[in-house]
């Protein structure tokens, strides 16, 4: 349990500090404990830390419910206080894809790869609105909130790019759909591809790579090729060779 000064969150790390840091985001309602079939082995090459956000598995409640910036704000504020020093290979799945964006953004120094494992899109909301009238559920009524998600309003685009290491990782089996939807498998598919298509091309350093077994919780159904991208990125890095 690390104190950072407004309340206290819980960080997993293990492997050698000696090794190239390596920091886990997980997706939506997520814990660090979604990442038990993949930092063990990264471990073995890297120093590899998970943590919990707040109010979520044993960090301490924020009080309310945190925007996408404040939980960049308190991850970078966690690094430092654990004495955790850059750089940094950012690993992040589903809506942590859109945090470990946020953070290398603000952050540009402390980060050398990157690692997107079926990430959420910024884009994502409109785009499969756009498909699918109604698809995406529960989004604010109010524009207003969509920066809280991390999310961008009807027809603006991702301005974000890089120069550094990129793997992005997708799913390899369509999505599950309720009935009346089956027919719109196809569609949201392709959107869903050219949105990870998209992520891999906003670095000259980056790669598209399918988890043709495994939809979207890689983490847990396709742990090693989650972990071979993340040795890969740290290998094109230069930071280090991975034993």
């Amino acid at each position: 349990m690390i104190d950072i000064g407004r309340r206290r969150l819980f960080l997993n790390c293990s492997g050698s500090p000696d090794s190239p840091r390596v920091i886990f985001e997980a997706g939506s309602e997520a814990t660090s404990e979604s990442w038990a079939r993949v930092q063990p082995k990264v471990s073995e090459f890297a120093y590899a830390c998970s943590y919990d956000r707040a109010g979520l598995g044993k960090s301490d409640s924020a009080g309310h419910e945190e925007t996408v910036a404040e939980n960049v704000a308190d991850l970078h504020e966690l690094l430092g206080r654990a004495g955790i020093f850059k750089p940094y290979v950012l690993v992040g799945h589903s809506s942590g894809g859109i945090r470990v964006r946020r953070y290398q953004s603000q952050f540009k120094d402390e980060v050398i790869g990157i690692v997107l494992v079926d990430s959420a899109h910024e884009e994502q909301i409109w785009r499969l609105n756009k498909v699918i009238p109604g698809f995406v559920r529960g989004v604010p009524a109010d524009p207003a909130n969509l920066p809280r998600l991390g999310m961008l309003p009807p027809g603006e685009h991702l301005r974000w790019h890089v120069d550094i290491p990129v793997i992005v990782l997708e799913h390899g089996k369509p999505m599950e759909l309720p009935p009346e939807l089956a027919a719109q498998g196809r569609p949201i598919e392709e959107t869903l591809h050219a949105m990870q298509q998209d992520l891999a091309s906003r670095s000259p350093k980056g790669e598209l790579r399918r988890a043709r077994q495994s939809g979207h919780d890689i983490p847990n159904e396709d742990p090693k090729a989650v972990v071979q991208a993340i040795a890969d990125v740290i290998a094109k890095s230069g930071y280090a060779t991975p034993r």
